[in-house]
């Protein structure tokens, strides 16, 4: 029997070195192959680990109900979260799904009335249009449209919409962010209350008469009015030279034909008369309109757009539209309450990780390009103070705020450090502190998130 030659002790330990310096690379060739492959999936784990430790070790996050998600738009994936299927109170969150429906249902502008014209009368119905007299909006085809009439006759639709939205505070009825809802709005549904000195500016000039104006101790509301009255009073503080406020007036029909009346100075009466086969008056592109509803928060512009947005679908109600764009367009999100346009009411709840999810299907819908103009950015709207790039930086944040006593929620678009395109949404209530502390408290958050991947 033959044996195998033995080696010589020194050429047996370099073969066994050899055989070990091969079996270290190989193991170090698969090691890089697997961080190679999967480098993406450990950096957004340890993003996600991370960003869920700094929510839960903040004083202030953890001592109030907060939820965030996170969404990574290459990846298709979520990379966090926090508390994000739970239910929030979104307050103008809730814009964002006005936005959405508003999308869905214009296709470049919002019609401002339906009408049939004959010599020098014409016959309007009215459809909601915001822009109407509105001081955002500089350019007023309806108003231009309606001076070439010397009679103006109103086919009124049959149903009202409410003044006040499902779950509306009562009290708040005197402050300029809760005007009531209606048909034909007509100077955004408010008056505005100027003191220079001794010069008093009143707009629309007809409720002039209704204005008083007192010096002195100034009581809990600089300008106030009856609830169900529109006699104004306005409180000049004694530190002050001027004030320049603005309050709602109550609404109603008869209030817009004298108003009508006193701006067009033309004859303007209700018709019993409804109109077949009308033609359409376009007023501003929907994406205008959009814009200055959503970057200072326009309260007013969002109720009429939804209501205008039911319409053009065939209800006369937004409770019905809604429910039909939660069983369509809206299916992927999960059971959330939504009752009105603004976010006023605290009957709203939605989840974060449903605020990305809307964020996701207007994306895809609408394009990067439309959905990161139409949202504030850093250092404009409401995020004026906020996410303001430094001189060479590019914008890097588009998102919504919602705001309510003791909320605040922040959903949008964020494009990281390395140029990754996510959806967020970041969402604060139940606080006692102030919300200023809360907006960079979510600021820095933000950042560090922004900075991490």
């Amino acid at each position: 029997m033959l044996k195998s030659p033995e080696l010589p002790m020194n050429q047996h330990l370099k073969s066994l070195s050899i055989i070990k310096k091969i079996k270290s690379n190989l193991t170090l060739l698969t090691l890089v192959l697997v961080i190679t492959a999967g480098c993406a999936s450990v950096k957004q784990l340890a993003v996600g680990n991370d960003a869920e430790q700094l929510l839960k070790q903040s004083e202030i996050f953890s001592s109030q109900f907060t939820g965030f998600s996170l969404y990574d738009i290459e990846a298709n994936s979520f990379i966090t979260s926090y508390n994000s299927t739970l239910k929030f109170t979104p307050a103008s969150n809730t814009k964002l799904l006005t936005m959405y429906a508003s999308l869905k249902s214009f296709q470049d502008s919002i019609p401002s009335l339906l009408y049939l014209k004959e010599d020098s009368s014409v016959i309007v119905e009215p459809i909601g249009d915001p822009t109407f007299l509105y001081s955002p909006f500089s350019q007023q085809p309806a108003l231009e449209f309606l001076n070439e009439f010397n009679e103006i006759s109103i086919a009124w639709p049959e149903e009202d919409p409410t003044s006040f939205g499902s779950g509306w505070a009562w009290d708040d009825f005197s402050y300029q962010y809760q005007t009531n809802r209606s048909w034909w709005p007509i100077y955004g549904n408010i008056v505005n209350i100027q003191q220079v000195d001794d010069s008093l500016s009143v707009t629309p000039s007809f409720f002039t008469d209704n204005v008083s104006i007192f010096s002195g101790e100034v009581p809990n509301k600089l300008v106030d009015r009856d609830i169900k009255f529109n006699i104004f009073n306005a409180y000049h503080p004694l530190d002050s030279n001027s004030f320049d406020y603005t309050i709602p007036f109550e609404y109603s029909t008869e209030l817009l034909l004298k108003l009508l009346q006193d701006t067009l100075k033309s004859s303007v009466s209700i018709s019993k008369m409804a109109i077949s086969n009308p033609d359409t008056l376009y007023s501003y592109p929907i994406d205008t309109v959009l814009i200055k509803m959503l970057k200072p928060s326009d309260n007013f512009i969002a109720e009429q757009l939804l209501l205008m947005a039911a319409r053009e679908n065939g209800y006369t109600e937004i409770a019905p539209f809604i429910e039909k764009l939660k069983i369509s367009g809206l299916v992927s999100l999960t059971d959330m309450v939504w009752v009105d346009g603004s976010g006023l009411s605290r009957y709203n709840l939605i989840a974060p990780v449903d605020q990305v999810r809307l964020l996701k299907i207007c994306l895809d819908e609408f394009g990067w390009d439309r959905m990161t103009s139409l949202l504030p950015t850093g250092g404009e709207g409401t995020l004026k103070e906020l996410y303001v790039p430094d001189e060479e930086e590019a914008p890097y944040i588009f998102a919504k705020t919602g705001t309510l006593s003791n909320n605040h929620n922040l959903s949008g678009y964020l494009i990281t450090r390395s140029g990754k395109k996510m959806i967020f949404s970041f969402m604060n209530n139940h606080y006692t502190r102030p919300t200023s502390e809360i907006k960079k408290e979510m600021e820095q958050f933000l950042l560090k998130v922004r900075d991490a991947y």
